[in-house]
């Protein structure tokens, strides 16, 4: 039957593939997925949300300098980098810009970079995000023979670096050894995921823009010259001329035959909304995060529970562990500090599960009213100040049960002012 131009295919039986989203003919032999682009993989919609889900949520938390003290206490430290990672790290960036930009990084490539800068005495004074484009990394070793990273960029100011490993924070998420500086991410594990989900958007805009057809032409006998001149003149004015209904001439008994099945038949919603879900998997996120009707506002608390756990706290702690390593000197590791974020946000309650909280803990001598009041924003009353223990508590001591009382209490001091004096 012959080849007609870049939209026929030769078959064994007179018969023709055609595919009219493309103007090519899909391939039978094998599928193969292309690289995909951070570009690209931002267009899909559900993709695109949860990485913004993930990078907004945890650029949002503020992370302090904390110590710890001799009884074991959390203490934070007033310490001029607590404004470098929560207001302003640099001239020209924002400390949320900074911390959502590296998880982006994290999520889509398995890498994110973090320039620290310090004056001449060791002192940090700016920390840069790189983007991942942007970083060149080589292997080294040492006179000592031991082994580094030479990291080759620009800086904000588009000055040539050649910073060592102490110099550029990398986190790395799911490298494919201890040892490698190298990251993975979603656009390498993801790849054939996110290029059905491409295809799938691509496919529901042709059924609404435009001609969405698969199928052949299928003819008894051989085709004349002729007819196969004026058929492909007329498919090519049909599918790329500027009349788009234009309507192409079949001669000498040629046949259309449809392959595909309408959107509708193929369910192509609930197509979809698996591969939704397929995302959800691979940003390790709840489903009902991405799509509104699956949302429970019965679970909702477990599932903000679940998504600080399983989802956020794998980039908060590597977060975590890369400041306590680049950012702190080896006297103050030594001496207890330590980065950490304040995740209590996210973990918002209702008024309601606030107040049932709140009481329990007052009743059950945890806290003082005048604290459960500060952390409701409440303004102090003048004696809320008293830690509430319930009257039906109990000791046990010396095998013996006793409830606590006035007198139990009385008589524990003046025993422990007998012992002191002694």
């Amino acid at each position: 039957m012959g080849l007609l131009g870049d939209f026929f295919k030769q078959s064994s039986v007179n018969s023709v593939d055609v595919d009219l989203t493309n103007g090519t003919v899909t391939e039978t032999d094998g599928i193969t997925f292309s690289s995909i682009k951070e570009a690209d993989a931002k267009k899909i919609v559900a993709l695109n949300s949860g990485i913004n889900l993930i990078g907004n949520s945890i650029s949002t938390l503020p992370i302090y300098l904390y110590k710890r003290d001799k009884k074991g206490e959390r203490i934070k430290v007033d310490d001029y980098r607590n404004y470098l990672l929560n207001a302003s790290p640099n001239n020209t960036t924002t400390a949320m810009n900074l911390k959502y930009n590296i998880v982006k990084n994290l999520i889509l490539k398995g890498n994110g970079y973090i320039y620290i800068k310090k004056d001449n005495l060791g002192t940090i004074n700016r920390l840069e995000y790189i983007d991942y484009n942007d970083m060149n990394v080589e292997k080294v070793k040492y006179n000592d023979g031991t082994i580094g990273y030479e990291y080759k960029f620009k800086d904000n100011s588009e000055m040539d670096i050649v910073a060592q490993h102490y110099e550029v924070i990398n986190l790395i998420k799911d490298n494919k050894d201890s040892g490698s500086y190298q990251g993975t991410g979603i656009l390498e594990t993801g790849q054939e995921l996110i290029n059905i989900a491409k295809e799938e958007s691509r496919f529901s805009l042709t059924s609404l823009v435009g001609v969405n057809i698969k199928g052949f032409l299928y003819s008894a006998s051989k085709l004349s010259d002729a007819a196969k001149k004026n058929l492909k003149e007329s498919w090519k004015k049909f599918y790329t001329g500027s009349d788009k209904t234009a309507t192409p001439l079949l001669e000498e008994g040629l046949e259309f035959k449809q392959l595909n099945l309408k959107p509708a038949e193929i369910e192509l919603i609930k197509s979809k909304e698996f591969t939704i879900k397929q995302i959800a998997s691979l940003l390790n996120i709840p489903f009902s995060y991405l799509v509104d009707s699956a949302s429970s506002y019965n679970n909702s608390s477990e599932e903000a529970l679940r998504f600080l756990t399983v989802t956020l706290n794998p980039y908060i702690r590597l977060i975590e562990e890369n400041f306590n390593k680049y950012l702190l000197t080896e006297i103050e590791k030594q001496q207890g500090y330590f980065f950490e974020f304040k995740a209590e946000e996210l973990l918002r309650m209702t008024i309601k599960e606030q107040m049932e909280y709140f009481d329990t803990a007052v009743k059950g001598g945890l806290i003082t009213r005048a604290e459960a009041r500060r952390k409701l924003n409440y303004p102090y009353l003048e004696g809320t100040d008293i830690l509430q223990i319930p009257s039906n508590m109990m000791i046990l001591k010396d095998g013996v049960i006793r409830l606590v009382s006035n007198e139990s209490v009385d008589n524990n001091l003046v025993t422990q002012n007998t012992k002191g004096g002694e």
